[in-house]
């Protein structure tokens, strides 16, 4: 059975991160995030892959090639314009075979979800095969109606109240050439594929599901990328690995479940507190600190003390005397000294983000900054919980960045904001030596 991976949409909603790369090619622990998609499906038996490809597309070709380096074989169709999920199939119609597998590049899943549907399709041969999983927010997700393992209702994120059950559909598919004739009856839009299914039950034609309870997250939105992170690094770097060529300071601290790659160095000082990943040829000071899954890029210098916390960053960034909780930067970027990023209200409510012009709460009460490619930021620059800055951009010297900033922008402080006046303050050399006094007294104690 071939397998479409759907590889072709715009990324928009996890701007700034996909305006240079597709959306899948986001690295985590060192490979990008279609990489596991593949290894997970080549882990069932599933060898035989047609890739669709759109924005930035050569990238993902450039890097699977025909696929024979990852053991698999690899085609590729390629969607001109993001028009959907149903558009992007009939690029790979005459691809396919009588059923296929359809999953999405940049969701992440364990390979008994693809097993138990093979299963359940071998034992059913049903037209098509979903997987489902129970959610509390209905409303945010396809919601299916079934009577055993049998699909008698599909709706697409149904009102509040409406929901015809609690069981959300994973993006996993299993489905016959026969749905290519249901997208021709139905109007092109962004949920052309679930009104086609639908269609299908009404039909009459045999639609069943599998209940799924293992892990499963999509990266929809760019702070899905911790859930992301914290369950690969959970499952892959389960003790403690420094490869060869790794230089460790006896003064510095390794602790825990932490993976440094070949050519690392770590400075006298520095501590490492895992899960954590550091990626090859990586530079960690004197006196920084990384922490609580966070994922280090290669070629990176995490210069004098710096503190990451709970954050990705990618290849190719320096930084020096920052401290970076719960946030996300792209290659390339580059943090001037004391440059600080927000990640906690003063309200300590959950961190709202704006996505595609609408202000989307992402749930998070610790949330820092997502920040594109080539980014650079001034000395003692801030960044407020939420903003997204987007490449090839520029925070200058003790900015507080409190909106998003557009790719290939510029924000600094104008001589306006600065007032010059005589000095009228003066400090005597008598007041200075009270003062000196006074800590000598306490030097004593």
């Amino acid at each position: 059975m071939r397998t479409v991976i759907l590889a072709g949409g715009t990324g928009k909603r996890v701007f700034p991160l996909a305006v240079n790369k597709p959306k899948p090619m986001f690295r985590v622990l060192g490979k990008p995030l279609i990489q596991y998609i593949v290894e997970t499906l080549k882990e069932t038996g599933l060898e035989d892959f047609i890739i669709v490809i759109g924005h930035n597309g050569e990238q993902i070709r450039d890097y699977f090639a025909d696929g024979s380096e990852f053991g698999v074989d690899i085609d590729y169709t390629v969607q001109k314009e993001a028009l959907g999920m149903a558009d992007a199939l009939k690029t790979a119609k005459d691809s396919v075979g009588d059923c296929f597998f359809v999953v999405n590049a940049d969701d992440v899943f364990e390979a008994s979800l693809i097993r138990r549907m093979l299963e359940q399709h071998k034992k059913r041969s049903a037209g098509i095969v979903l997987s489902c999983k129970p959610v509390e927010e209905t409303w945010k997700f396809g919601i299916i109606e079934k009577k055993g393992d049998r699909v008698t209702k599909f709706v697409e994120k149904p009102p509040k109240g409406k929901e015809p059950s609690n069981l959300a559909v994973v993006g996993a598919y299993i489905l016959p050439k026969e749905i290519f004739g249901y997208y021709k009856r139905i109007p092109v839009s962004d949920h052309q594929y679930e009104d086609a299914v639908e269609m299908f039950i009404e039909d009459g034609n045999l639609v069943s599901a599998v209940v799924y309870d293992d892990f499963f997250a999509g990266y929809k939105f760019p702070w899905d990328l911790f859930t992301i992170n914290e369950h690969l690094m959970n499952k892959h770097v389960t003790k403690q690995r420094i490869e060869e060529g790794v230089d460790v300071s006896e003064k510095a601290v390794v602790d825990g479940n932490v993976w440094i790659r070949h050519g690392a160095r770590v400075f006298a000082g520095a501590c490492i507190s895992g899960p954590c990943y550091v990626g090859s040829n990586s530079l960690v000071g004197n006196n920084c600190l990384i922490r609580n899954h966070s994922s280090i890029g290669d070629n990176c210098v995490i210069g004098f003390s710096t503190e990451i916390k709970h954050s990705l960053v990618g290849d190719d960034c320096w930084l020096h005397t920052n401290y970076v909780g719960d946030s996300i930067m792209g290659d390339g970027c580059s943090f001037g000294a004391g440059t600080i990023i927000a990640n906690f209200r003063f309200d300590e409510k959950s961190v709202k983000v704006s996505v595609e012009g609408k202000k989307i709460d992402s749930g998070l009460d610790k949330f820092g900054a997502v920040i594109g490619d080539n980014c650079k930021t001034g000395i003692n620059a801030c960044l407020s919980p939420g903003v997204k800055i987007g490449p090839y951009s520029i925070v200058g010297p003790n900015v507080n960045l409190r909106e998003d900033l557009e790719p290939g922008k510029m924000i600094l402080i104008g001589k306006e904001s600065y007032v010059v006046k005589e000095n009228k303050i003066t400090i005597s050399p008598e007041k200075k030596q009270e003062l000196m006094k006074r800590l000598m007294r306490y030097r004593r104690r």
